[in-house]
């Protein structure tokens, strides 16, 4: 009778040692999703930021929307109407690591060259 309660046994110990295993693994796994999480989210701000620096056109106004959209959700911070018609008109202004505020210099049409002003 020893002989059949041991096999029993060691079944029982392999089983819990497998659930073990399993389990372990999920809760990793789930730690590392969530962790992982937001940094996306981050990712998804700062892309939205970026975007929202550039000098509005109406080519861009779906994108800004989306940017704003994405601020709304993943920052969890609300902009009212009057926020969002400002941030669709008109350019985020930024400083840069210095204090020095960034702004695009228009050429013929083209915003691609950066003055600096000192900070207010």
């Amino acid at each position: 009778m020893t002989g059949s309660s041991g096999g029993s046994s060691a079944a029982t110990v392999a089983f819990v040692g497998i659930f073990g295993a399993v389990l372990g693994a999920s809760v990793t796994g789930g730690f590392n999703y969530l962790s992982h999480q937001g940094d996306l989210d981050a990712k998804m701000i700062e892309l939205s930021v970026g975007i929202l620096r550039a000098a509005p056109t109406p080519e861009t106004t779906p994108l800004r929307e989306w940017a704003i959209d994405v601020i709304d959700k993943k920052a969890n911070f609300s902009f009212n109407e009057q926020q969002r018609s400002a941030l669709l008109k008109k350019q985020l202004p930024y400083l840069d690591a210095w204090g020095w505020q960034l702004e695009p210099v228009p050429r013929s049409g083209i915003d691609d060259k950066i003055v600096k002003k000192p900070p207010l």
